[in-house]
């Protein structure tokens, strides 16, 4: 009995110790730390591959990029030791509703060309998602508004002690109501019509 207790104390042990050492998507351990510079490269690399068979090409603006430390889930939530990295871009070349789709397709085409599985969106929202062979992410969204985004994320990163990892953020521009300012305003003759 005293000896079956002591394996199944050893066993939950196992197990939380890969739970910690899980990433939250893939619950695989986690590869080796990438250093935040290289994370900014990678993420730069995803936007810019998202949009590599969009013709005309579209004008954007990169947000400053943020790290999200992980955590375990379930009863004993704690720090996994690393975060995720993460950066948005806005496209800012207004987009007919009437081209939406045209977006879309050319996003998807570009992302399937590259060998990331493409992941279906649910048939009410308008966005392309796809996730790499190394499991990172990137995926393009058309707001209600008409604002577009680009999403990537990248990790493991090593967790921000106390400041940021990326360096210090540059100001986001807002609007004259202090909102973030992501409306897109450069007109072109084959996306805006």
């Amino acid at each position: 009995m005293r000896s079956t207790r002591r394996l199944g104390i050893a066993a939950a042990a196992l197990a939380l110790a890969l739970t910690a050492c899980s990433s939250g998507a893939t619950g695989k351990a986690p590869k080796r730390l990438i250093p935040p510079e290289q994370a900014v490269q990678q993420l730069s690399a995803l936007l810019d591959e998202s949009l590599s068979e969009v013709r005309p090409k579209l004008r954007y603006r990169d947000e400053w990029p943020r790290s999200t430390e992980q955590y375990s889930r379930g009863l004993d939530e704690h720090s996994l030791g690393y975060a995720t990295a993460s950066r948005r871009r806005h496209i800012m070349t207004k987009v007919s509703p009437a081209k939406y789709g045209v977006l879309l397709d050319m996003v998807r085409r570009g992302l399937q060309a590259r060998g990331y599985t493409v992941n279906s969106a649910a048939p009410d929202r308008l966005a392309v998602s796809a996730t790499t062979p190394d499991g990172s992410g990137v995926g393009i969204t058309i707001h209600p508004a008409g604002n577009i985004d680009i999403g990537a994320s990248v990790g493991p990163v090593p967790v921000a002690d106390g400041h940021d990892s990326f360096g210090t953020p540059t100001p986001e521009p807002t609007m004259s109501n202090g909102n973030p300012d992501i409306l897109p305003r450069d007109d072109d003759p084959f996306w805006s019509n």
